[in-house]
């Protein structure tokens, strides 16, 4: 064969393969062909929607979509409802057609299509436009007409018609508020209590007003859930008197600074009312009066000791690189290389220290603000973290029996805790540091 002849071959079997890769390759297959075939809009991405114009039986209304967001514009500036609009996209895409006509073969209004009440404009991000148009219903049937480019009629499932006739509430976002804990820095809440201030960093929640001190965690991100899982069920666009809500002077109030770019979410809860034996709080969130879900402050309330830390330390076990460990004139100094725990080159029983840090995790607080100890420390306990810091506890004898005393570094006073827990705890620390007993071998039979 002439190598002329070779060449040609060879840039004809590229420009094949080209073809397949680039062309084939994209193009539908069998099934998906017979997927889109009755679909009234086959190529409708949802996630490539900007905006969406409708017009229904309630009113015009008009949605944007703002980053991940859907905000309502018209006829009023607010969050939208974005299961709403998402399952009206989602039914759209999937909108199929059970029969075809022509619309130069009958009269639109005879299917109502002539002033169409239920209209519908999807704009996407290249300026793409899909239209819709529902006409009425057919009688003695589930279907209902519709138009898209006027050129035909479809008859299509009247489901989308619950879809697209919402009201204004239908098109508001039920949810008080889109916040999860882990994007929270700082709260604060004032109530008849008093104020409280926390911060957030690292996982631990710490109080910062009216004291410096441990926060209960488990408290600051339930009220945070709380919120977030709260469902607006009544918009108040025109309050009037707020004082008969008892939002001019707020039973509650919460702050929440985010960690993003995105302004503190502020919140005020007054009266409560009953509604199908359910109960619902007043709310002003913003310029916007709501009433919600009353379990929204079912955390936001009670004294400062409610918000201190019932947990000793915040001590996450698997985070520790060294323990050390005195009682009397026992020590015990550990760290943990490459894995393993050691006490300098020896490895020790790692199953042994943990059980130890888990002791002082689990340590509790019986008692806030004890008076402090009068004699010597019966051991202590320091703890340094992945990140550098660290947990430095003294552990004393307490005034009550059965108790005792702990004072925590970064702890505002003196802790009442079990003096059973305190013994386990500082128990024989030697121990702790002693070479890693050698399994015994199996005895072969």
């Amino acid at each position: 064969m002439r190598p002329l002849r070779l060449v040609v071959l060879a840039l004809v079997v590229v420009a094949l393969g080209a073809y397949i890769y680039f062309v084939e390759r994209k193009a539908p297959t069998t099934d998906e062909i017979k997927e889109r075939a009755d679909k009234l809009f086959p190529g409708l991405e949802q996630d490539k929607v900007t905006r969406v114009e409708i017009t229904n039986t309630h009113g015009r209304f008009e949605l944007v979509k703002e980053g991940d967001d859907w905000k309502l514009a018209v006829p009023i500036v607010d969050d939208a409802n974005s299961g709403a609009v998402s399952g009206l996209l989602s039914a759209l895409a999937f909108l199929k057609a059970e029969r075809t006509l022509d619309a130069k073969d009958v009269k639109l209004a005879d299917y109502g299509l002539q002033d169409a009440t239920l209209t519908l404009t999807v704009h996407d991000d290249k300026g793409a436009t899909t239209t819709l148009k529902l006409g009425d219903d057919l009688p003695l049937g589930a279907e209902r007409a519709a138009m898209t480019t006027g050129e035909k009629i479809f008859l299509v499932g009247k489901y989308i018609a619950t879809e697209l006739d919402r009201d204004l509430a239908g098109w508001r976002s039920t949810e008080l508020a889109r916040v999860m804990s882990a994007d929270v820095a700082a709260l604060t809440v004032r109530s008849a209590a008093g104020r409280v201030a926390l911060a957030h960093a690292e996982g631990v929640w710490a109080l910062t007003e009216p004291i410096a001190d441990l926060a209960d965690r488990d408290r600051a991100e339930g009220l945070i859930g709380s919120i977030n899982g709260a469902q607006v069920k009544e918009h108040v666009d025109a309050p009037g008197d707020l004082a008969a809500l008892g939002l001019a002077s707020p039973r509650v109030e919460v702050t929440l600074v985010r960690k993003d770019d995105k302004a503190p979410l502020q919140l005020a809860f007054g009266n409560e009312r009953e509604v199908a034996a359910a109960k619902q709080v007043a709310c002003r969130r913003g310029d916007r009066v709501l009433w919600v879900d009353a379990s929204a402050i079912s955390n936001a309330e009670g004294a400062l000791v409610d918000w201190r830390s019932r947990r000793l330390v915040a001590l996450d076990t698997w985070n520790a690189e060294a323990l050390t460990i005195e009682a009397g004139s026992a020590k015990a100094a550990l760290e943990r290389k490459d894995g393993i725990w050691k006490s300098g080159d020896v490895e020790v029983d790692g199953d042994a220290v943990s059980r130890r840090l888990a002791a002082l995790s689990d340590l509790q607080v019986v008692g806030f603000d004890v008076p402090g100890p009068g004699g010597s420390p019966l051991g202590s306990v320091e703890v340094k973290v992945k990140d550098g810091a660290g947990l430095d506890v003294k552990l004393y004898p307490g005034t009550d029996p059965g108790s005792g005393t702990a004072e925590v570094k970064g702890r505002a006073g003196f802790f009442a805790v079990d003096a059973a827990r305190v013994q386990e705890l500082l128990a024989d620390p030697a121990s702790l540091a002693a070479p890693r007993p050698t399994p015994a071998p199996t005895p072969t039979p």
